[in-house]
């Protein structure tokens, strides 16, 4: 930094000219990761797509020399270099940002205005089309419409430009200029529409966020209220059943049968209560992994069952339904190792690969029965649950502890 000097004054022609456009209200991308990531593998496609054709046109029926056929394809090959590497970055599931977009769209700007300019300029016949969906795919990035106008406002004069200074620039006795006014016409059109429409879809879907959100609010407080009501009277209850148990010691055997199923009925019950109240840090924006290891220390508290919890690899983002639906199965897994497996031991297991995602759940009781998916509800629900995320369940007979595993693999983008 040089001294005496004052950045902050020396900018402030900046900011102010940044305000007088708004320029801090612009809001970029307004979507959720994964609709942001759905815009961009349709931009990448349709990147392929116009460079494979646009290459093709080249070695097809050759029209120019080999100079300006040389400059078309260095320019091509740039462009999908750049996409290549954006492609890439989608499919090893790494981060991508309105930034990348925009960059894209930039080189789309720079490398169709040189196509134009080193051609016939105005004359060229399709090469002006291409600035249409570049700019269509901007105004559906970006929510700011003063943002889009200044864009197409900047890709016009770039055109204009071209138009009036590159190769044989317009014929104005044949009024080539009331074409290049409705291309660029067009060029507006496209992006105010398209903004437009993707503006109110985007409200719609903001709408649905705070109704998703005001749902989850309810969900916690509901967990919270279960916390504190139920949960705490069922955990006093079974105190007092266990201190009978121990007061009426051996001289009853019925007794002390009927305390020791009660008792057992009891910490069913709690385990049961601690679903919607462990289920309430994934609605709180907990990990699945996180979740499932309270609930697995749950059950260790509430049944004296010892039960560990393993993960393998990150957990990638996962939506609250697929975190829930997951977590549920957990549960239910838990719930039958404990009421009919007469398990000692259990496991709980998460295992995230780049394809897939693994849930496992193993005791080291009696195993599963022929008949266990005809037996009660849990099976199936837990089916059911594994269908929803496009997944499967496996049900083991004698898995890796000795007793039952039940296994449900899911794809890791569901």
């Amino acid at each position: 930094m040089l001294r005496g000097v004052d950045y902050s004054q020396a900018i402030q022609p900046f900011v102010r000219s940044a305000n007088a456009f708004r320029l801090r209200d612009w809001t970029p991308d307004q979507f959720d990761p994964d609709g942001l990531r759905y815009v961009a593998n349709i931009l990448v496609w349709a990147h392929w797509l116009v460079g494979i054709v646009s290459l093709f046109q080249l070695v097809y029926r050759p029209y120019y020399g080999p100079t300006t056929y040389a400059a078309y394809a260095l320019m091509f090959v740039t462009l999908l270099a750049y996409n290549g590497y954006i492609h890439y970055r989608l499919l090893s599931n790494r981060e991508i940002t309105w930034r990348w977009i925009l960059s894209l769209k930039a080189l789309d700007v720079v490398i169709f205005s040189g196509l134009l300019a080193i051609s016939s300029g105005f004359s060229h016949y399709f090469f002006h089309l291409y600035y249409y969906p570049s700019l269509a795919f901007v105004a559906l990035i970006f929510a700011s419409l003063r943002f889009n106008l200044l864009w197409v406002t900047m890709v016009a004069a770039i055109y204009l430009g071209i138009s009036l200074f590159a190769g044989d620039g317009l014929d104005f006795d044949a009024r080539d200029e009331k074409p290049l006014m409705m291309r660029i016409t067009v060029m507006y059109a496209v992006v105010v529409t398209v903004n437009l429409v993707s503006r109110f879809e985007r409200s719609r879907w903001r709408r649905a966020v705070q109704r998703e959100r005001a749902l989850q609010q309810e969900r916690v407080e509901f967990s919270q209220a279960v916390h504190d009501t139920a949960a705490q009277s069922a955990y006093m209850i079974g105190l007092g059943i266990d201190t009978a148990k121990a007061q009426a010691g051996d001289a009853n055997p019925e007794l002390a049968a009927t305390l020791e199923e009660t008792s057992r009925l009891s910490r069913s019950t709690i385990w049961e209560l601690r679903h919607p109240i462990n289920m309430g840090g994934i609605y709180e924006g907990r990990d699945l992994g996180w979740a499932l290891k309270a609930h697995a220390a749950s059950f260790s508290n509430v049944t004296s069952v010892p039960c560990e919890m393993t993960q393998e690899g990150t957990e990638p983002p996962l939506s609250v339904e697929t975190r829930g639906l997951l977590f549920s199965i957990a549960h239910n897994a838990l719930t039958n190792a404990y009421r009919h497996a007469e398990a000692g031991r259990v496991s709980v297991h998460l295992n995230f690969e780049d394809e897939k995602v693994r849930l496992s759940v193993s005791d080291d009781g009696i195993g599963l029965p022929e008949d266990y998916a005809e037996r009660g509800r849990g099976f199936a629900n837990m089916g059911r649950d594994a269908e929803r995320l496009g997944g499967r369940l496996v049900a083991e007979e004698r898995g890796a502890m000795g007793g039952a595993t039940v296994t449900c693999v899911m794809p890791a983008k569901p």
